[in-house]
């Protein structure tokens, strides 16, 4: 890994204890399949999480099918966890393992980990904003008239726009170069959207139209910067939500 991924890859790591155990409790109560990498990557054990115990500073996880891999796998020192629920790479290291009860089975035991990484892939995840922090954005069709529009979604790969009503045309398949996004703190994006389908939607007694979008060929740059701004939008709900 160069130092310039580490770096980016920081920016997606949670070392608060409550916000690991949140994310933990998720793939426990999902029943999330993990798979676990040791012995330098040369070994691999498939398993799904049962249960955290945040006091105690201790995460569970079932037996593993194979005995022979189970008895190397206890002398492990260095566990690389890693589950995907809804497209999202979740990802942690641990130390070594011992062997517990789970419900009067076997199963394995670890310390917490002290960091947690969360890393969206951009062809799934879409976060949902909140009303307080729909951002607009700003399409210029073909004779120079703008329309803003309000991001009700937004993820790696494209988002999701509403508008009362649409003052320039709108087509699906139809290409907007030189799209603007803003991201309060995190600037402008800049970028080309490509109109993927158009509906007519009611929300309570209100007509609205809805743009499904997707993102065309976002630099690196681009790509950091509207990552950032979807990590600091989940922080701050999850704050709100004391977690």
């Amino acid at each position: 890994m160069t130092a310039s991924s580490k770096e980016d890859l920081e920016e997606f790591t949670i070392t608060f204890r409550r916000e690991i155990v949140f994310y933990l409790r998720q793939l426990i109560n999902d029943g999330t399949q993990t798979n676990i990498m040791f012995n330098e990557g040369s070994d691999t054990i498939l398993t799904v999480l049962l249960d955290v115990d945040e006091e105690k500073g201790v995460l569970v996880f079932d037996w593993g099918g194979s005995e022979e891999t189970n008895r190397r796998f206890l002398k492990s020192e260095r566990n690389i966890f890693i589950a995907r629920p809804n497209g999202i790479r979740n990802q942690f290291v641990t130390g070594m393992p011992w062997e517990t009860t789970h419900q009067k089975r076997r199963a394995f035991a670890v310390k917490l980990p002290d960091k947690y990484v969360r890393l969206q892939r951009r062809e799934y995840f879409r976060l949902t904003l909140p009303m307080t922090q729909r951002p607009p954005c700003i399409l210029q069709g073909q004779d120079g008239r703008e329309m803003t529009l309000e991001v009700v979604d937004i993820g790696l790969g494209g988002l999701a726009l509403e508008t009362p009503s649409l003052t320039i045309p709108c087509e699906t398949g139809q290409t907007f170069p030189r799209a603007r996004i803003d991201l309060k703190n995190h600037g402008i994006l800049h970028l080309d959207i490509v109109i993927r389908h158009v509906a007519e939607l009611t929300k309570g007694k209100k007509q609205v139209v809805r743009l499904g979008c997707m993102f065309n060929k976002l630099s690196p740059a681009q790509d950091n910067q509207l990552q950032r701004y979807i990590t600091q939008v989940q922080r701050e709900e999850r704050a709100k939500q004391g977690l």
